[in-house]
């Protein structure tokens, strides 16, 4: 049921309702609103625990989209994303997805729309083969994501994965796959204000983003012709969602990172396994997606 939003017309107002959700939620909860001028240039609507590590679930997908553009940003490279790329076995992990479900041979490009649009695993995975988790990270550094790590494949533990010849080092205390609020933050205003790659690569990337299977978190309550790209992330104690909304009542995009972690406690089981409160985290992302766009407009 869609909460009832008071009407927010200050900054002031929409960063009080997002410190009480911090003070109430039995969990962490990082946010940062910005509009944004340049890739690390925001005008800043609100923050709360943007550089905190995170875990990053899916999220750390981002880096990886951005590093096979990148790499194939010119006009004869790009079109070799159309080139097939079959999935190993070894990379048909289950979980999100459903390429690994298919006896078909994708394109390099269906690998990343699937990465990103319906969050496949098998697609990641076979994405961080073909580039190379050092050069993932490298990506996330240039992009000013310092304190993003991937660590891991999808669906794998730190200790099946081999880093031998990687720069890979994850910091004592962080997450495998880690990231934070303002990292997410300045992908995307890269993305908008294109920066650093060429306009065909952004559209190319932008398509993914714009198609996001999952609207359960901050686009839930917004009307349905809302312009909107992003990328989820979701754990059995933890929701994050990261991206950029549009009104025409703004001459700029609002860049967008809500992630809450650790809800129940990091130690949240049940007999039959992790429970399932990022569902209640999932909730309040999206009751914050409804404030903020209460904001906006």
């Amino acid at each position: 049921m869609r909460p009832e939003t008071p009407a927010i017309d200050t900054r002031d107002e929409l960063s009080a309702v997002i410190a009480e959700y911090g003070e109430t939620l039995d969990g962490h909860l990082g946010v940062f609103l910005g509009f944004p001028s340049g890739p690390d240039e925001f005008d800043v609507v609100c923050s709360r625990a943007e550089t905190r590590v995170f875990q990053s679930a899916s999220t750390v997908k981002l880096p990886v989209l951005y590093a096979l553009y990148e790499r194939y940003d010119t006009e004869d490279r790009l079109a070799e994303l159309d080139r097939p790329c079959p999935l190993s076995p070894e990379n048909r992990v289950g979980g999100s997805g459903l390429l690994h479900l298919l006896d078909a041979t994708p394109t390099v490009e269906d690998l990343a729309r699937a990465m990103i649009s319906v969050s496949d695993n098998a697609a990641t995975n076979q994405l961080i083969d073909r580039l190379g988790m050092a050069a993932v990270n490298d990506a996330a550094a240039r992009l000013g994501m310092d304190r993003t790590r991937l660590a891991r494949k999808m669906m794998t533990t730190l200790e099946e994965t081999e880093f031998e010849g990687s720069d890979v080092h994850v910091p004592a205390g962080e997450p495998t796959n880690a990231t934070t609020p303002l990292d997410c933050a300045r992908f995307f205003a890269d993305l908008v204000c294109e920066r650093t790659l060429s306009p065909a690569a952004y559209e190319r990337m932008t398509v993914p983003l714009a198609e996001q299977n999952d609207t359960s978190m901050v686009p839930r309550y917004l009307p349905y012709e809302t312009d909107v790209a992003h990328k989820t992330g979701r754990l059995p104690t933890a929701a994050l969602d990261a991206g950029f909304l549009s009104v025409p009542t703004r001459d700029r995009p609002l860049v967008f990172s809500v992630f809450i972690d650790e809800v129940g406690g990091a130690e949240s089981e049940t007999e039959g396994g992790t429970s399932d409160t990022g569902a209640d985290a999932a909730d309040a992302v999206a009751e914050i997606g409804d404030a903020v766009f209460s904001w906006l407009r």
